[in-house]
């Protein structure tokens, strides 16, 4: 009969799993662990076994083939619900059996991961009753934290390749970035440069002066843009956003956003629709939350086709909401989780040559955050994005 697991249960299946050891092939480290227990303890068996939530699962195997280990030895599951050594010193007549044989004897030894999740057992059996000297009961402890070193050892190295493919994809996305940064920077300033050049160099007519000013006026904008994208992202790695707290009616607040954005839109004709009928009060800062709705909605508009739509929705509802929904190019499901990361761009982005260092969607993600605010995105390529913001009540 099985003794009760330890009250911790979930806790310790967490470890357990996260050793990823369950249901892995024999190794040679494990198999020399039960190994030396069987001819420590002088023992015709010797185990190496992890206890899951439903089943007791065998790693290593030493005077007995692994896969000849079938039921289960009671005594394992004791192990773990105590946290210390179990020497049973005959078991008695009616007791487990293994490969076909009744268990006379059994000890084991807990394999503790984090100081405190007992998750499996380093176990000697024999088919007759006995036991085991001093000096064998420490040698079991002994292989037992052994083989808790083993999995701790691998799941360092896991976490440091993880940690690893991290650095590199960061320093991928660092390269992209100066690259972006320094693309952005060059073009509206060549252009800048080069109506400038014509305006020295020739004498040309007020209209004509006029457009070239405009466009020189256009492409200093877009610099100053960028620039203040890239002084806010440098803020926010020091400190919290600082927001001018106020009551605001959230809906206006869209009403007047998208309009603003109305005009690119209706350049790449794309229709813009708002459905923003009835006040949303809300509470938060008109300014930042301006900056953060136009980011969003200017997304939409580049990443949808001439002839795609976009709404704007607002509800008051249970808590202040705003969705934005769009018929463009859509996200690929495994580029979802990083659309918020800072100087992440987009395969979309990439292939359509989007103007953007990747900064804008951690600014809306850092502007929304501060208001203790939620935003989701939902995506499937080739249909459209769906962008849901949450604020809380005023």
């Amino acid at each position: 009969m099985r003794a009760p697991l330890p009250d911790d249960e979930a806790a310790r299946l967490a470890a357990l799993h996260d050793a990823h050891v369950l249901d892995t092939a024999a190794e040679e480290d494990f198999d020399d662990i039960a190994l030396l227990a069987s001819e420590i303890c002088a023992t015709p068996v010797g185990l190496v076994t992890f206890v899951d939530r439903d089943r007791q699962w065998v790693k290593a195997a030493a005077g007995v083939a692994r896969g000849d280990v079938g039921g289960e030895l009671p005594y394992c599951f004791r192990v773990v619900q105590s946290r210390q050594m179990v020497e049973v010193a005959d078991t008695g007549p009616d007791t487990a059996a293994l490969a076909g044989q009744q268990v006379r004897f059994y000890a084991g030894a807990p394999v503790v991961l984090g100081g405190s999740h007992p998750i499996g057992t380093v176990c000697v059996v024999d088919r007759r009753p006995r036991e085991l000297t001093e000096e064998q009961r420490r040698a079991l402890r002994s292989l037992a934290r052994h083989a808790a070193v083993q999995l701790e050892l691998r799941r360092y190295a896991r976490h440091a390749g993880e940690i690893v493919d991290r650095l590199r994809q960061l320093d991928r996305m660092k390269d992209s970035f100066l690259a972006s940064v320094s693309h952005e920077l060059r073009t509206p300033l060549s252009a800048i440069r080069g109506y400038l050049e014509m305006l020295l160099d020739d004498d040309f007519d007020a209209e004509t002066s006029h457009r070239f000013l405009t466009v020189m006026q256009r492409n200093s904008d877009r610099l100053l843009r960028l620039i203040d994208d890239l002084l806010t992202v440098a803020r926010l790695s020091d400190e919290a956003v600082e927001l001018d707290l106020a009551e605001i009616d959230l809906a206006e607040l869209v009403h007047h956003v998208t309009l603003s954005c109305r005009p690119l839109a209706e350049h790449r004709e794309v229709k813009l629709r708002i459905r923003c009928a009835e006040p949303v009060p809300a509470r938060g800062d008109a300014k930042r939350l301006s900056q953060a709705l136009n980011h969003l909605i200017m997304n939409a508009v580049k990443f949808t086709a001439a002839g795609g739509e976009i709404s704007v929705t607002t509800t008051a509802g249970d808590e202040p909401e705003v969705v934005i929904t769009d018929t463009g190019v859509g996200i690929p499901a495994d580029e979802l989780p990083h659309v918020f990361d800072r100087f992440f761009r987009s395969t979309a982005a990439d292939a359509m040559a989007a103007p953007g260092p990747g900064l804008g969607l951690a600014i809306v993600r850092s502007i929304i955050d501060a208001h203790h605010g939620s935003i989701h995105v939902e995506s499937e390529l080739g249909i459209g994005t769906t962008v849901r913001i949450i604020l809380p009540k005023p």
